[in-house]
């Protein structure tokens, strides 16, 4: 066997030298998964970004402790989760030797994190996936309302204050966090979606169907779409509307729909239309991918958006995109170019663009163009992950 030369010992004591320790950090979430049912889109984000550091993670869901993609889940049900998260942060930090604490939101899981970076001398990081403070007041109608309005922009502001760096989904909101909170490192990408599968899918059509894709809620305001919708199909009877997904506004939306076919006079059209929204449910992101690629035209117009991830999706799929003048939309939907802006609550304009793309094809197909080209240059799998591996390590 040859003995090593001076040049490979030097080499050796480099590397050693060199060799870093890989940064911990606790997530702390009111996301829910199913680790019994694994998703195999989330492993893709959890095994990119534990390349860069060690992953820990507080959430609801099931079952109590997994480790899988080589980070440990700790989750419990929604009734208990808020004394859960601070015990088992308390006990994470004391044991684990965390580095960094990332909270999805400056409320629930930003006061948890205030207290952990205060008590243990961590770095803390907030998310602002949305509109925080009043957002929470348009999904449903809360016990204490008036109190909470007041409260909720306290706390989320504390925690704001005390973070190290806050993450953003868009650079509207991320201008917003500057002016509000100076002096902290800001990162701006958006939320993680298996984009890769949408922009690797070539088999698409442009079928006869409006589409939505949405957690039914009164903040996604499918109502103004269902509204528009009831004009466009009496112009152009051979189309549909589809709406995907599930939610607290199921039911409401199920009798709006019905209430058509007892309708104003039009008896016999109106008995028609119901036969023409069609509620899909709730769909896995492959699922929706299958009914996303020969849809005609992608709609949702939102009261309040964080981001708009769904926009993205239809766009690597070559498809226009009609969404709302609020959140970060605009950065994304690019008016005439890819897609339509209108304002939130206009289900005349929304019914106008409608009609404008079922009545050119052409435009439609360039607009979907245009919107793939977007996608493609601005995200990725991979880009998400290197911006996650660099925020942790800045």
């Amino acid at each position: 066997m040859a003995r090593p030369t001076k040049k490979s010992l030097r080499l050796l004591r480099f590397a050693r030298n060199d060799t870093r320790v890989m940064k911990s950090a606790l997530f702390i979430s009111i996301t829910e998964y199913n680790l019994d049912n694994p998703d195999p889109h989330l492993e893709k984000k959890f095994t990119g970004i534990i390349r860069g550091f060690r992953v820990y993670t507080i959430a609801r869901g099931r079952p109590f402790y997994k480790n899988i993609w080589n980070s440990d889940f700790y989750l419990a049900p929604r009734i208990i989760y808020l004394p859960f998260a601070f015990l088992m942060g308390i006990y994470l930090c004391a044991v684990k030797k965390i580095d960094t604490i990332v909270c999805q939101g400056p409320l629930t899981e930003g006061l948890i994190g205030v207290f952990l970076k205060f008590l243990f001398r961590k770095e803390l990081i907030i998310e602002i996936h949305g509109d925080w403070s009043e957002g929470p007041f348009l999904n449903k109608k809360r016990v204490f309302t008036p109190l909470l309005k007041i409260l909720v922009p306290k706390f989320g502001s504390m925690a704001l204050r005390k973070a190290d760096k806050i993450r953003t989904l868009t650079r509207i909101a991320s201008n917003e966090m500057k002016a509000r909170y100076p002096g902290k490192k800001y990162f701006v990408f958006p939320t993680f979606t298996d984009i890769d599968i949408f922009l690797d899918e070539k088999n698409t059509s442009f079928e006869k169907y409006i589409l939505t894709v949405a957690v039914l809620s009164p903040i996604k305001d499918i109502e103004t779409l269902i509204a528009a919708f009831e004009g466009v199909h009496e112009k152009f009877p051979e189309f549909k509307l589809m709406v995907v997904g599930d939610g607290p506004s199921l039911e409401d939306l199920r009798f709006k729909i019905s209430s058509y076919a007892r309708g104003s006079g039009r008896t016999q059209y109106d008995l028609r239309l119901e036969n023409y929204i069609i509620l899909k449910g709730k769909l896995s992101l492959d699922e929706v991918k299958e009914v996303m690629k020969n849809c005609y035209v992608f709609a949702l117009p939102s009261l309040s958006e964080g981001f708009g991830r769904v926009f993205i999706e239809a766009m690597a799929l070559g498809k226009p995109v009609i969404g709302t003048t609020v959140g970060g939309v605009p950065e994304i939907i690019h008016e005439g170019e890819n897609g339509f802006l209108i304002e939130p609550k206009n289900s005349k304009v929304l019914a106008e663009k409608l009609e404008m793309l079922i009545r050119d094809e052409g435009l439609t197909k360039k607009m979907g163009e245009a919107g793939r080209k977007f996608v493609s240059e601005n995200f990725s799998n991979q880009k998400y992950i290197k911006k996650y591996i660099d925020m942790i390590n800045a």
